[in-house]
């Protein structure tokens, strides 16, 4: 299992990165689209890989949108840093989401699909058919019942078998636990350390909330190990 950690800008979380580098790290372009990723290789001091998100999910929540031609640009601008970079994808409009997939393709780009729970499986299966080999799965972030989103997964991965599927926004170890998922990424690893857990490592204090980051990270780097 490959876990990506996700990052903002925020510097308590470059500080922990910092100092357990860990080799997978996810960013989203909403939060990173004015720097460059030069600058962030730089502060965190070691290039890790990086997995490019939109940030589609971010801007849908602020009733935002992303540009396509700006997303496709900041790939150019920064190539020499990325690992790999995800479609930019439209919540709760399928037709779009493989339009602008469709679209960086033609402009030469080899984005990941995104498959969303909830849509209908003939979305899976354009992808599929068009030959691709690592999609990812999005829309669970809201499923309070990661019960559900298991499931989901757990039947999404044992039908297709030869495609290796990236759940986004998700480390439960329910859906890991029970499906066939390679890899997935989350910000639960600061989350977590921000609202007190674990809580045998107590108070409020900016040096309490960094151990308790390292601590989950730390737990993330062994399950991923």
């Amino acid at each position: 299992m490959v876990i990506y950690f996700v990052t903002t800008t925020n510097r308590e979380e470059l500080e922990v990165i910092r100092e357990l580098r860990p080799p997978n790290i996810l960013i989203s372009y909403w939060y990173f689209k004015n720097t460059p990723l030069s600058n962030f290789c730089s502060r965190i001091g070691y290039k890790p890989n990086i997995l490019l998100d939109s940030g589609a999910y971010s801007a849908f929540t602020k009733n935002k949108t992303v540009n396509v031609i700006d997303y496709m640009r900041y790939i150019d601008d920064n190539k020499d840093y990325l690992t790999e970079y995800i479609a930019l994808d439209v919540i709760g409009n399928a037709k779009l989401s493989v339009a602008l997939y469709n679209l960086m393709k033609t402009m030469g780009y080899n984005p990941i699909p995104v498959y969303h729970y909830g849509e209908h499986p003939s979305v899976l299966y354009t992808y599929i058919n068009l030959g691709e080999t690592k999609i990812a799965l999005g829309g669970t972030v809201p499923v309070r019942n990661k019960s559900i989103v298991a499931t989901w997964c757990n039947e999404v991965c044992s039908s297709f078998q030869d495609v290796r599927f990236h759940l986004l926004g998700s480390t439960s170890k329910e859906a890991l636990e029970s499906s066939n998922v390679s890899s997935c990424d989350s910000s639960s690893w600061y989350m977590l350390a921000v609202n007190g857990f674990p809580k045998d490592i107590p108070g409020k204090s900016r040096e309490a909330k960094l151990e308790r980051a390292k601590y989950q990270m730390r737990r993330l780097l062994e399950l991923s190990a």
